[in-house]
């Protein structure tokens, strides 16, 4: 998310732009090809309760009202006395569980989010984006099982096999109460796979970042390491252009003509020239005559 947002192509004053969540589908499949999640449900649901949990810090931090509230960097945590969280879970039940609990995504999602709880006839609060979640998640869930319905009955049913009275019997009350607790056993399910993914998803993030900084800094050492030996060798071999004529007036036979070739040639070929300098001084002649007919 951060990334897509840092590259722009999708940003609203809402956070992101229609066709997002393909994006970033597209984004993760790049780093995480195994890991197979798609834009809906699995994206979209892990965004909404991040969106959700950010809200509920961003309000203790930045609302009108509040208070006594900090932010510490290092851990990554709501901090307040006591008294001031005392006094704000008894009408913010949904702050309670960052009492002790960090929250490391609040700066990224504090620059996606925060023009969203501007002030003015579009600003919302934690109950507004609390409620319009779960009524999200209420018609995703109804949409589902009305389709289900609708794929799992027989398509070739007739007018007259449907009874169409207007007095037809209501279900008895222990029945329609234990259809109310099938139905809550079911979205209880529901919440607890949601969970478990947000888990995974979690788990994923901390060790791709892990990996990516463990790469970064193999790579950083490695960049490191290299101008170290680059910048050895551009010394070294500085230091024996400065001694080469010198030495070449030390080599017993070396005509005039030949050493002002070397000396013109032989700094062209760094490798050739550190060769020479190893050379004893007994063969270092017959070395550089036959350079100065290679080249």
């Amino acid at each position: 998310m951060v990334d897509l947002h840092n590259a722009g192509t999708f940003n609203a004053d809402t956070g992101f732009k229609a066709g997002y969540l393909n994006e970033l589908e597209k984004m993760i499949e790049k780093v995480l090809p195994n890991a197979m999640l798609k834009a809906k449900p699995n994206l979209e649901s892990r965004i909404r309760t991040l969106k959700r949990d950010w809200s509920i810090v961003y309000d203790m931090l930045s609302g009108k009202n509040n208070s006594g509230f900090g932010w510490d960097e290092h851990r990554q945590l709501v901090v307040a006395e006591d008294a001031v969280w005392n006094s704000y879970i008894s009408s913010h039940k949904e702050a309670a569980q960052f009492r002790h609990r960090s929250f490391p995504y609040y700066d990224q999602l504090t620059a996606i989010y925060a023009k969203d709880r501007a002030t003015g006839k579009d600003a919302q609060t934690v109950a507004d984006i609390i409620e319009e979640i779960n009524v999200e998640d209420v018609a995703a869930t109804n949409s589902h099982e009305e389709r289900n319905d609708f794929h799992g009955s027989e398509a070739d049913v007739s007018l007259d096999d449907m009874n169409l009275s207007a007095t037809q019997p209501q279900p008895e009350p222990q029945l329609a109460r234990n259809q109310g607790d099938s139905t809550f056993s079911k979205k209880k399910k529901k919440i607890s796979d949601a969970s478990d993914f947000s888990t995974s998803f979690n788990d994923a993030a901390a060790l791709l970042a892990k990996n990516i900084r463990t790469v970064g800094l193999e790579i950083s050492k490695s960049i490191a390491s290299e101008v170290v030996i680059q910048q050895k060798s551009e010394m070294t071999i500085q230091e024996s252009a400065l001694k080469l004529y010198p030495t070449l007036c030390e080599v017993e036979g070396l005509t005039e003509d030949e050493r002002y070739r070397t000396l013109s040639k032989i700094p062209d070929h760094p490798t050739q020239m550190l060769i020479f300098f190893s050379l004893p001084s007994a063969v270092r002649l017959e070395w550089v005559r036959r350079f100065l007919a290679d080249h």
